[in-house]
């Protein structure tokens, strides 16, 4: 931002697409710098348990359909496959925030993944718990990155230049599902993908809910 500004204000540049390129560039950086405080505001609120939650019995069909509406345009054209089983319970979480931490993982395996390749998303009864995973077939993550992937500005070795971000945003969606007293992790393999899991309490009313096959978004 800083050359692009000093470049336009030095006045040597009397070419109008340059003028333009340049301006596009302190555009996008104003941004991901707004994105990037409004990461850390919210970080700040969630670390400093100030976060508004509105808990209430939720199914996790809801939630998984809130994501991918949101989700759709990204999604155009990328094979999504759920897998649900049936009768799942109603889970103690706030719809809105749940979306959100399950949207981020579906845009991560969204950026990290072949296109041609497929998501999976499953939820299933795990004990007290209803977890929701997202599965992707990109690189995968080694070992030693996987005790780090959650940490505040965090971002892989080998993906920090090929694709854009702040390293906020898994940490944030951790930090959302702990405030509902879930927990979120990841497993991985190197070469064969990621599968991130949400997992949240379930409550003592059930939701019946036939298992899904193959969707394809877009």
């Amino acid at each position: 931002m800083k050359a692009s500004v000093s470049s336009l204000l030095s006045g040597n540049n009397s070419d109008s697409a340059q003028s333009r390129e340049l301006l596009t560039i302190i555009d996008e950086e104003c941004d991901r710098l707004n994105h990037l405080v409004e990461e850390a505001g919210e970080m700040a609120k969630l670390e400093a348990g100030e976060l508004a939650l509105d808990l209430a019995p939720v199914g996790v069909d809801e939630i998984i359909e809130a994501a991918l509406a949101h989700c759709k345009c990204a999604l155009a054209g990328r094979q999504v496959e759920l897998h649900v089983n049936p009768n799942l319970p109603s889970v103690r979480a706030d719809l809105e925030r749940a979306k959100e931490a399950l949207v981020q993982l579906i845009d991560n395996a969204n950026l990290y993944s072949p296109g041609n390749q497929p998501i999976t998303i499953t939820a299933e009864l795990t004990g007290d718990t209803v977890t929701i995973s997202v599965s992707d077939r990109g690189p995968g993550i080694d070992d030693f990155e996987q005790t780090m992937i959650f940490d505040k500005f965090y971002r892989g070795k080998d993906q920090r230049y090929l694709v854009r971000g702040t390293g906020m945003g898994l940490p944030i969606a951790k930090a959302i599902i702990a405030a509902q007293q879930g927990n979120m992790s990841v497993t991985s393999q190197l070469g064969h993908g990621s599968v991130f899991s949400l997992r949240f309490l379930w409550t003592a009313a059930r939701r019946t809910r036939g298992e899904r096959g193959q969707h394809t978004c877009g």
